[in-house]
């Protein structure tokens, strides 16, 4: 069976160069191109033996990068995806691995480096999932709690209320609790209580709620 990859960027020239780089380190995959995550999955569903997704995990539009690395692999279970990205924080890494994503590498890596990466993601080498810098490679703690204190993960299971009602019944003063709430929507990089329920359960976080 023909095996193929997806490339999602909105970048014309990056995304170029990286089908470039994948139809050279990949000589039998098809290689296929989408500008926005809506497009990559309507591409992906054409492509036979998709094997292989690179995302751009900073992707402008209404689906954040770890909902769109979530919807692939719904959809895809067995695809391997590899979100790049101009950004270098460490909690977009660790947001896209926890996704899901076997790495997440800079896109200010070399091209030697991509490919090697690519190389042995392909092979299989993944066992622990890793994020790739300029600087070099760093293993991340994917465990799931570590992105937020035991007291935010306690107010994330009761973001469903009003701050008022969380410090209640908490014992926690109104601006305390707004101020972990704005905590917990940096370490989980949203803007709302509803997309950080969401990327609560994307992250398989497990906040106790009452």
């Amino acid at each position: 069976m023909s095996e193929s990859a997806l490339i999602i960027d909105d970048h014309p020239l990056y995304r170029d160069a990286l089908a470039q780089l994948l139809r050279t380190i990949l000589s039998e995959t098809s290689v296929e191109a989408a500008s926005s995550a809506g497009e990559g999955l309507r591409v992906a569903e054409g492509l036979p033996g998709l094997r292989l997704v690179l995302l751009d995990f900073s992707l402008p539009g209404g689906m954040s990068g770890t909902e769109a690395i979530t919807t692939i692999l719904r959809k895809f279970p067995t695809v391997v995806v590899i979100a790049v990205s101009a950004s270098e924080q460490r909690r977009d890494a660790t947001a896209a691995l926890r996704a899901g994503a076997k790495q997440f590498i800079s896109k200010a890596v070399s091209t030697e480096v991509m490919a090697d990466a690519i190389r042995r993601v392909l092979a299989g080498d993944f066992s622990a999932p890793s994020w790739l810098t300029p600087v070099g490679p760093g293993v991340l703690d994917t465990s799931g709690h570590s992105l937020l204190t035991p007291r935010q993960l306690e107010i994330l299971g009761q973001l469903h209320l009003s701050n008022k009602e969380i410090g209640l019944r908490l014992g926690l003063a109104e601006v305390t609790v707004k101020m972990h709430v704005s905590s917990i929507f940096r370490a989980l990089n949203v803007a709302n209580r509803t997309q950080a329920t969401q990327a609560a359960r994307c992250l398989n976080l497990t906040p106790e709620s009452s």
